[in-house]
């Protein structure tokens, strides 16, 4: 069985497999890079051949030779495959279901990573919560950089600041990430979240934790948020008004799969917060949580600075690559495993999307008949 490792788009820097992940897949394949895949991520060719890979020139050699092809979102973009080739990567398929149809011919069989599950047992293999603790912790980082408070208190011969006020908005892996690391650097915190088991881990942070009653829970829906009705959503806004007015940074970070992120944040809000404050809009990629956002640009309604980064975790990108390689590698491993069935194992029955050319994927499958 021989992996190979694309390259990503220049202005992602990741890379889904550093040389630790090619060592720890030594006995069950072999792995082929592409030439520079991990330049950008700090991870040099020659530290791929050290590990035992072979680097190759061109995603057309990697195509040509590899059996199963690591892309964490760069897309195959069609061209003659020799044979059987299985895809891998985290492709937004809910969000961007277009992104399938070029996979679904003869051939082919897609795993997007997106989609794994929530349980113990796929834990290993969640890049999404890789993905988003190092965006929760990378936005407070950029908020800090750009507000024209400090964040910590700080005492001196001209008097004493108070500590900035962030105010985070959904509580899931980002959003915690986002109070541990603004609580870290000393600030004031409150938080929301529709999930009311939240509610103690924000607490558990330091942080103020924020009640709106009447919010949709869904148990079923394996950790994630679900679509909140308008009242709750109406209801929410009125809430969070007077906490967005005394705020020195919004951080929002609430998405729900398959859907547009739902606005949060209104222009009337942006209106009324401080002049110097930050919005940091870690939703961007799904329309984003503040009416103002404008995805990978920085916006200025006034005083206030709005910013909706959609790769918010590449700033970090040889850390995120090193969590994510022990992802893929995870996955990898347990594709590869003997006794593993993929019509009967959970996490290869929620992670695959098509089956030689066809779609098999359930949830993808009801989202696309919902559509129409």
């Amino acid at each position: 069985m021989i992996i190979g490792i694309l390259k990503e788009q220049a202005h992602r820097r990741l890379v889904t497999l550093t040389p630790v992940g090619v060592k720890r897949l030594g006995d069950q394949a072999r792995v082929v890079v592409q030439r520079g895949a991990g330049t950008l991520a700090g991870f040099p060719d020659e530290s791929y051949r050290a590990a035992g890979a072979r680097v190759l020139n061109g995603r057309d050699a990697i195509l040509e030779e590899a059996d199963i092809i690591l892309s964490h979102d760069s897309l195959y973009e069609g061209g003659v495959l020799p044979g059987h080739r299985t895809f891998v990567g985290f492709h937004d398929v809910l969000g961007q279901p277009a992104v399938v149809s070029t996979y679904e011919r003869a051939g082919i069989d897609l795993f997007s990573l997106s989609l794994m599950p929530r349980t113990t047992l796929a834990q290993s293999m969640d890049v999404q919560s890789s993905v988003a603790s190092i965006g929760g912790y990378q936005a407070v980082l950029l908020a800090a950089e750009r507000s024209l408070a400090t964040v910590p208190m700080i005492s001196g011969a001209g008097g004493t600041l108070r500590p900035a006020r962030f105010l985070v908005m959904g509580a899931g892996v980002g959003g915690l990430q986002a109070i541990a690391t603004a609580r870290r650097l000393g600030a004031q915190v409150k938080a929301y979240d529709v999930r009311s088991a939240a509610k103690e881990e924000v607490e558990s942070l330091g942080a103020e934790f924020i009640q709106v009653d009447g919010a949709i829970e869904d148990r079923k829906a394996g950790g994630y948020a679900v679509e909140q009705s308008a009242e709750h959503l109406d209801r929410l806004r009125v809430a969070i008004q007077q906490e967005a007015a005394q705020a020195d940074v919004i951080i929002t970070t609430a998405r729900v799969p398959g859907r547009r992120a739902p606005i949060l944040i209104t222009r009337a809000m942006v209106e009324a917060m401080k002049p110097g404050a930050v919005i940091v809009d870690m939703a961007a990629s799904s329309g984003g949580n503040c009416e103002l956002t404008d995805p990978d640009h920085t916006v200025m309604a006034g005083e206030i600075t709005i910013l909706g980064p959609r790769s918010i975790e590449c700033g970090s990108a040889h850390s995120t690559s090193i969590l994510i390689s022990n992802n893929y590698t995870a996955f990898l491993l347990h594709l590869l495993a003997e006794q593993c069935d993929r019509n009967d194992d959970s996490i290869l029955k929620a992670t695959q999307v098509v089956a030689n050319g066809k779609v098999v994927n359930e949830r993808f499958l009801t989202l696309a008949s919902a559509a129409f």
